[in-house]
């Protein structure tokens, strides 16, 4: 299987054939991480069972349609996400400012799981072996990890139809050594602690999983439709994001644990959970760097996709062994307040005003509505959801700029061709 050619070139109509079922093992891949195990259990004991499990749903609801709806791009040009940040927020300028939240997403993504992974094969090599060298392991996690992100598409695309089956089974083995643990009482009695509220809950959700709804379009520009995306897409970044989450929910009640890896350890599943948790991360984590990878090639189109995507593999190893992991939930926090203004203008720009005339050097209004709603999020008070906040501020604020007497005061900019 050759490397991928395509970088921030159009996919062409003739190869644009990925089915439903292509989005649906890819997005279901790159949900099915310790991640999604990690956040649904971060949710208990903080709040109680029927908060927690109505926060799962709903934030990975969110999340789930915003991804398909920031596919559209992709499905209708060709193009990958980073051309979307440039049709938006202008070229050759303005492109920078959503490139660079993209990179900081997405590579340290890619740390956090690389580390989680790399430590959690540490754990039970030691438990097996007496052998311990965890940032070892951590660098070859990161090698392996990059060897399906280089080559591209077809390669992820392979490995994903390859690992599904068995990490579905694999999962279904863990829910039923879980439910063995759990009797009703425990599961419905227990007293929340109330750390963080039901709004702080939805930010952790969907912090966690909103920056997809950018890179979308890397994945769906070589789908059939829109059609299949929704087929595809959702019930692969919705259902299976819940699904383990809720698998961490119950993980918790049952063991008192919210690391995946003791959790693992603890219910016996000996080498069989080495093999999970590597493929599970594995197809996670490529589809994360082959995103960084476009990201970088937008910053740096003299070198190959796949040279860049190399680079981002070697920096998000530094991130890795840096200790990324150990502020997780107040990065996922992070994520949500600036991902979710993100979203809401790029979506807004497309799905609503639709601007066809090309683009400007600097779309300042794009700039100011997404700064407008990180700083609305931020200071939203912890009983409302920033998420929501900043999505809905900063969506309506470049409404207003963009109206055509605030484009009357302003003047036009001269255009340029997305490319």
């Amino acid at each position: 299987m050759e490397i991928e050619q395509h970088g921030l070139d159009p996919v062409p109509e003739t190869e644009r054939t990925a089915t439903w079922a292509d989005l649906f093992i890819i997005w279901g891949d790159i949900n099915l991480c310790l991640p999604s195990f990690v956040v649904g259990a971060l949710l208990i004991p903080a709040l109680s069972w029927g908060e927690a499990v109505s926060v799962n749903f709903w934030g990975n609801l969110v999340v789930g349609v915003l991804i398909v709806l920031g596919g559209y791009f992709g499905t209708n040009t060709g193009y990958p996400a980073v051309i979307y940040g440039r049709k938006v927020f202008g070229y050759p300028v303005g492109q920078w400012f959503s490139t660079a939240l993209l990179l900081v997403s997405t590579l340290g993504w890619y740390a956090v799981m690389t580390a989680m992974t790399g430590e959690a094969l540490d754990m039970i090599i030691k438990e097996f072996t007496g052998f311990s060298s965890p940032i070892l392991m951590i660098i070859l996690v990161g090698i392996l990890n990059s060897s399906t992100a280089v080559m591209g598409y077809q390669r992820i695309r392979w490995l994903d139809w390859v690992c599904t089956p068995l990490l579905s089974l694999l999962c279904v083995w863990l829910t039923f050594k879980v439910l063995g643990l759990i009797t009703l009482p425990v599961a419905f009695q227990y007293h929340p602690t109330g750390s963080i509220g039901y709004a702080q809950g939805m930010d952790l959700v969907i912090g966690g999983f909103i920056s997809g709804a950018f890179v979308a379009s890397d994945f769906s520009r070589y789908a059939r439709s829109n059609r299949d995306s929704w087929f595809g897409t959702f019930p692969g970044a919705f259902l299976v994001s819940f699904l383990l989450g809720l698998l961490g929910m119950m993980s918790v009640v049952a063991t008192g644990d919210w690391n995946p890896v003791t959790v693992v350890q603890d219910l016996g599943m000996g080498i069989p959970a080495l093999f999970f948790i590597l493929m599970a991360n594995w197809t996670t984590n490529h589809s994360v760097l082959y995103s960084s990878g476009l990201a970088l090639t937008n910053m740096l189109p003299r070198h190959a996709r796949w040279k860049n995507t190399f680079i981002c593999g070697v920096a998000g190893i530094v991130l890795a062994v840096a200790g990324l992991t150990d502020v997780l939930q107040s990065w996922l926090m992070l994520l949500s307040c600036v991902f979710s203004p993100l979203i809401g203008v790029v979506l807004t720009d497309f799905l609503i005003i639709k601007r066809t005339a090309g683009h400007t050097s600097v779309n300042v209004q794009a700039v100011i509505a997404v700064g407008a709603g990180i700083f609305l999020a931020k200071m939203t008070p912890p009983q409302y959801i920033a998420s929501a906040v900043g999505l809905v501020s900063s969506s309506l604020i470049y409404i207003i700029l963009k109206s055509p007497a605030s484009e009357k005061q302003t003047g036009q900019r001269k255009n340029h061709p997305i490319g």
